[in-house]
Parts: structure tokens; sequence; C-alpha cells
């Protein structure tokens, strides 16, 4: 008999949001939200005693977009440090910019007294607007009697940019990565020459990229008497070598400074772990305890391409479900999905059903146009999918039926978005 769907036909509707197995469950598409992220850089050492005006020039390195980030520099400022002796002040100034201009005093001091202060720039000199390399100097002036040894600074930044779909990243975003490593630490007093073998591990893809090390310098500190110098060099190779004064004090004093290595020797071509040594070498009558040393260092990177972010295919069998609640089973017409290809266009929905008189089964599945185990019926959301195979599936009260989301068209290819089943209808006659 010839039945108009129209007047006599039942729906079942089968409400399951998910993503299947191996797919993210809710909406398609990574919201583009924004996302900050701070990062350090290397401004300046000077390994001998500062009494006059000096200048750094030194980089900041933006490795993701700020497509359409207003204002992106949420903080930006530099921490300095050293020794000193005298009594003044120290003046800083970026790019010898009087806008820029901030000055600490130092009071007088009877013996050598480290410091530490923040230089936060209120003019917003440092203010990026895209992603790439930016290149200034930091300029020190020391007034009075001021005598600065181990003058150091490092810029610290933290700023917004725009998140991308892309799962892990685009090649506009996540391009440099900062990280810290353990160099040394004594605990026993050090007066003589010692090294510290140690490891740096680079655990992302450098293929391609050149100029591979954006910052990398050591914070080395402890508390010395005495007075003299610490000369430092990375494998005992004499063209990375600085040494850092270390003035007469008369009670122990605490110091930090930076070592940074202009030769390069740290430059890492691929991922993987590298292998140095950092050799310590006091001179004079300084003795330090607490020597230690950590390896600061922010790299840019080629970040894993888009796409290829999903599996190629996931499954999902439904629940049982009872359809006349009587024997002799209906006549199935149609199955329909409703929800999303993924990011609107990519991927590929595929069903199949199963029917049985028993509850229990047994179940074989079957579709597509051969009706057949190996096949499927597919269409795109809100399209009815003419089951047809009557003889498979006819007259049979309970049925499944199994889910195929692919993330791509070809159902064998890894995509890069996944589709999104909101709702599965199946239609039937008595």
């Amino acid at each position: 008999m010839d039945l108009k769907l129209s007047n006599i036909l039942k729906f079942i509707s089968i409400i399951s949001v998910f993503g299947l197995v191996f797919f993210v469950s809710g909406s398609i598409n990574v919201e583009a939200v924004d996302q900050s992220r701070s990062e350090e850089f290397f401004a300046g050492a000077f390994p001998t005693q500062v009494t006059s005006a000096t200048s750094s020039d030194f980089i900041i390195y933006i490795g993701n977009s700020l497509n359409g980030v207003t204002d992106p520099v949420k903080s930006a400022y530099f921490r300095v440090s050293g020794v000193y002796t005298g009594a003044g002040s120290l003046e800083l100034k970026i790019d010898d910019d009087a806008a820029t201009a901030k000055t600490f005093d130092l009071p007088d001091v009877t013996s050598a007294t480290a410091f530490e202060f923040l230089y936060h720039d209120d003019s917003g000199k440092i203010n990026p607007a895209s992603a790439g390399e930016y290149a200034y100097t930091l300029d020190f002036n020391p007034s009075g009697t001021v005598a600065i040894s181990g003058l150091s600074a490092r810029a610290e930044i933290t700023y917004q940019f725009a998140e991308t779909a892309c799962p892990d990243g685009s090649a506009e975003n996540e391009k440099t990565k900062h990280q810290e490593f353990f160099a040394a630490g004594y605990a026993s007093q050090v007066s003589t020459a010692t090294s510290a073998p140690f490891t740096f591990y680079i655990g992302d893809n450098l293929e391609g990229v050149t100029s591979t090390i954006k910052s990398l310098y050591f914070k080395v500190s402890g508390t010395y008497t005495g007075a003299g110098s610490l000369e430092m060099k990375i494998d005992d190779d004499a063209a990375t070598a600085k040494t850092f004064d270390l003035p007469s004090v008369t009670s122990p004093t605490a110091f930090e400074f930076l070592y940074k290595d202009d030769s390069g020797k740290i430059n890492p071509a691929s991922a993987g772990e590298y292998a140095y040594t950092l050799n310590f070498n006091p001179s004079g009558t300084v003795a330090i305890s607490g020597l230690a040393a950590k390896l600061s260092e922010t790299h840019r990177y080629k970040p894993p391409a888009c796409g290829g972010a999903y599996p190629a295919d996931g499954y999902l069998t439904s629940a049982v479900f009872d359809t006349t609640g009587e024997a002799g089973g209906p006549a199935y017409n149609s199955i329909m999905w409703q929800g999303t290809l993924g990011n609107g266009t990519e991927g590929k929905v595929n069903f199949q059903l199963a029917t049985s008189d028993s509850e229990s089964g047994p179940w074989t599945f079957y579709g597509g146009a051969t009706c057949a185990p190996g096949d499927w019926f597919s269409a795109g959301p809100n399209s009815p999918m003419e089951i047809g195979c009557f003889s498979q599936f006819n007259n049979k009260r309970f049925f499944k039926y199994k889910t195929r989301i692919c993330s791509s068209a070809d159902c064998s290819t890894m995509g890069s978005f996944t589709p999104q089943i909101d709702e599965v209808v199946v239609s039937w006659s008595p």
C-alpha cells in the first residue's frame, strides 16, 4: 500500500549532542578568544663596573598574531639589578627618549650593596602592533659617586594576542616559547674554579626557522664576601668568557647578575636535548655561598600545521528503540540528522540501520543503495535519506542505528574540523 508520509508518518526524535568517540563534543569551532602571554628578554648586562652613562641594545620578539587587538601590551617593565657603592642615582630611558626617563635614588652606603628595582615606562614606548622583531636601546646613567658592578636588566612583557580556530595555532600563532632550566646550584662555599654540567631541551619543531634563539642568558646569584671577580664561560670556551666585578664588601652581600654569551654558543638547530658545562672562576678573595645559575631562554619554533587535528572517522551505535510496541513492525522510511558539518562545510556524516524482531537482536547493520553491510546512507544536515532495503528492515519491531562521523569528505584523511550531530530523526509507517 502506498502511504503518504504527511498523513500517517510517525517520528521518533533521538536527541543526543555528541562529537562521537575521538571527537570533541559541543561547538565545532574553537572560539577566537583573545589570549595573553608573558615572556622575558635579555636587555643588558655589564661585566665591568659602570660609573658613567652607557647603553645596551636589545630586542623583543612577538610570535603571535596581534590582528584586531587594540593596546596589546598589558604589562612591560624592566627588572634592573646590581651591586653598588657610593651615593647618587640611576636614570633609565628607552631609545634616549626623555619621555621614558625615570631616576632611581641610590642612597649612600658604606659597603657594596645589592639592589633591584622595576623600571616601567609610563609613555608606552614599547607597543608593538603586529608579530615580529622589535629593536630598542636601554640607557643607563648613574650620577653622583655611584659605581655599579654586575649591572643587569631584563624585559618582562605580557601581551594580548588573537587566537585562531586552528587547534594548535597557525603560522601566525604560538611561534615563541619561554623556558627556564636549572644550570647549577652549590650547597658549599665556592672560592676556586668549578663547573656544572647541565642540559637544555627543545621539544619544538625548528625546521626552516632561522635565528631560533630570541633571548638566552643565565641568572647567576649568591652571597659573597671579599673582593675580586667571577669569570663565567660555557664549555671552557674562551669566546664565551665574561668577568663580573665583585667589589670589596665588609659583610656577606647578596648579588644577582645576568650572564649572556655573545658568541651564540648555545644555538640549537633542531629539537632535542643539548648538553653543556657552565664554568665559574672566582678570583681575588671572593668566596660565594649559595652560588646558583639558571638558564632563561626564549626561542622561535614552527608550530604544527593547521589540519590533521582529528582522526579520519569515529563511530557511535545507538541504544535499542521499540517502534510499534507490538509484533509485526513498521515500514522504515527515512533517517535524517540535524546539526552542522565541521566549520559549516567540512567532513561527512553517514548512517546504517539494523532491525530485529527481538530487543536482544541479532543485529546486522546495512546501508546505502546496495543495502550492504559495508555501505552507508549519507546526506548533509536536515536532508532525509530514504532507507529502502525493504527486505532487510521492514516489519521488524526494534531498531538501532550506527553513525559514522568523518572529519574529511573521504572519511580516510585526518581533517581540521568535526561535524556535530544534535538530533537524529528516524521515520517509519505502521
